[in-house]
């Protein structure tokens, strides 16, 4: 018995020490995400009905996204996160985009998505879901056709309002096999997808860039990924093989402390969610605050009140520090970027709130304890007119730039953050 005793505890120790046969672990990386946020958007001082998402009908999505990382697998992830009953998706598919600008998929790369093996899956009111994985090779820059069917008359309750993307609905019925969908509608919304991750390919971490419209490449050309992390991702393509995760959300704020006027959970508060729920996330690189500034400067207008720059400036500072501490409790590195100038921006432009950002800038270049910045605000602005955008990288709206200011602003990101040669 003694002996027998012996033995038993010798095979538990090698099984708590790791010694007895492991199960293999995979390593997933992001590659593709988009930042969730409720629905419907409410209105607010500038926007004066909300906006609310699609109803489907009994039809499937074909969402299109693309991806900044390799693979030889992939799963993706399915969002429920802001609904208030469970939601049942009855069939889905992954496949390669047959050409730019149509809802086809190449018939040898359709693959059909299984849940636990099951090719339904009802996903709980608040959760988020992932598809087992699939053996599908894919290349950084490639656009994958998501589809996905959702039986019954469902209103999303959870979505990215600008995916800067064209997407597609069919008429009626389950199509996530068909290689060319009958298209009834588009949308420029991602709905209920929130990320794709793959395993077996070069790419083994991922920066997240977390931010609001300018993240997210508002007045970027749609469809031609020229936002600033696509841009971003491409020369990390070309040199280091990293991942770039947009986690941009228009209209976002970084702290709202007081109360919410921009779109989504603020910055701070999805935080855990949209980077250290990314797979392989390394680095953080964030740019935020003209919403906490230009949102109550809108707000306040609108009841003929000014803002109190001081008191702004304040809370995104204590939100941002809030967010820096996050990233380092992680072990990840977070890099900063100033704020861009706005003045002529329409309604969200006073002189208190220019100077909430330039004494948040302040703080950002000298007091933050980021592990880099890089200067948005110096790059961006015009010489003749500091507190304006540079002409040639305006859209048009003094605030928002073109694709060509995007692409100088990744030009500008010093690549050897990320432990590129």
């Amino acid at each position: 018995m003694i002996r027998s005793s012996r033995w038993a505890l010798v095979a538990l120790s090698l099984a708590l020490s790791g010694n007895a046969m492991a199960v293999p672990v995979t390593h997933w990386t992001g590659a593709w995400m988009a930042a969730m946020i409720p629905a419907p958007v409410t209105a607010n001082a500038y926007r004066q009905q909300p906006i609310d998402a699609i109803t489907l009908h009994d039809q499937t999505l074909r969402q299109m996204v693309h991806i900044s990382a390799d693979g030889q697998k992939l799963r993706l992830r399915f969002s429920n996160t802001y609904g208030a009953r469970p939601l049942t998706i009855d069939a889905a598919s992954v496949g390669l985009r047959a050409e730019a600008g149509s809802a086809g998929v190449l018939a040898p790369s359709l693959r059909t998505l299984r849940f636990r093996g099951r090719r339904a899956v009802t996903i709980p009111a608040g959760a988020s879901f992932l598809s087992d994985a699939v053996a599908l090779p894919v290349k950084a820059g490639q656009t994958l056709a998501i589809s996905l069917h959702v039986p019954g008359t469902r209103t999303p309750k959870t979505w990215h309002l600008d995916a800067r993307q064209t997407s597609y609905i069919s008429r009626a019925g389950n199509f996530v096999d068909a290689t060319q969908m009958p298209v009834a509608g588009t949308t420029g919304s991602v709905y209920w997808l929130s990320g794709v991750e793959v395993s077996g390919g070069r790419t083994r971490a991922a920066v997240v860039t977390l931010g609001d419209s300018i993240t997210n490449g508002y007045h970027s050309s749609l469809g031609s990924n020229h936002r600033y992390p696509d841009a971003l991702a491409r020369r990390l393509r070309g040199q280091c093989r990293r991942a770039v995760l947009n986690a941009g959300i228009d209209g976002n704020e970084v702290a709202a402390f007081e109360s919410r006027f921009g779109n989504g959970d603020s910055m701070l508060a999805r935080f855990d969610r949209d980077v250290l729920g990314q797979a392989g996330v390394r680095d953080v690189l964030l740019l935020g605050g003209i919403n906490d500034i230009g949102e109550p400067t809108m707000a306040a207008s609108a009841h003929g009140k000014t803002v109190d720059g001081a008191a702004l400036a304040r809370q995104v500072i204590a939100g941002l520090h809030q967010i820096i501490l996050k990233a380092h409790a992680a072990h990840l590195k977070i890099y900063g970027a100033t704020i861009l100038p706005f003045a002529g921006t329409q309604g969200a432009y006073s002189v208190p709130g220019e100077k909430a950002r330039e004494a948040i800038n302040a703080w950002i270049r000298h007091k933050a304890g980021y592990d880099g910045v890089v200067d948005f605000d110096k790059l961006m602005r015009d010489p003749r007119h500091r507190l304006h955008i540079r002409p040639e990288y305006d859209s048009g709206g003094h605030l928002h730039p073109n694709d060509a200011g995007y692409k100088a602003m990744a030009k500008a990101i010093p690549l050897r953050w990320f432990g590129c040669p």
